[in-house]
């Protein structure tokens, strides 16, 4: 294994941080913040997925690596309780997902399709059914402040 995903599953003890008061002006300095934090793993991931003979059984292994280490940490008695799950949930579309389909030159194929894998990957271990957008329909999302109130 030439990755490691333990340090991109801290992601998750930050998620207080990136998902207190989420509007759409926190959202975009939280992403920017997001990307400095965990860019760089995320990026080595990519990269080592695109340099493997099999890049789709490489995102297969990073992807189950990810979540089996992910539900490893967080489960309890074999289960992820219904708020920390959404909150996993949350940080993966608003953040992770994001940023993988993002552009990113000559790596935007393997991006996509890591981002694929890994959304099947976590549906499967943790038993949910996310999906995932680009950052740019997510932040369009938001409401925006009507002369100062909601």
């Amino acid at each position: 294994m030439d990755y490691n995903t333990d340090r991109l599953t801290d992601m998750f003890e930050d998620r207080h941080i990136y998902l207190k008061k989420l509007k759409q002006v926190t959202y975009e300095s939280y992403t920017e913040e997001f990307a400095q934090t965990y860019g760089p793993q995320l990026d080595a991931i990519i990269k080592f997925v695109a340099d493997s003979e099999d890049a789709d059984a490489a995102a297969k292994e990073v992807a189950g690596d990810f979540a089996n280490k992910t539900f490893e940490r967080y489960a309890k008695k074999g289960k992820i309780g219904g708020n920390l799950m959404m909150d996993l949930n949350f940080m993966m579309i608003y953040y992770m997902f994001p940023y993988l389909i993002k552009q990113r030159g000559v790596l935007t194929e393997t991006a996509e399709g890591f981002a694929k894998v890994l959304k099947d990957k976590w549906n499967e271990v943790m038993g949910t059914n996310i999906s995932y957008a680009p950052y740019e329909e997510l932040y369009a999302g938001f409401k925006k402040r009507l002369f100062g109130f909601f």
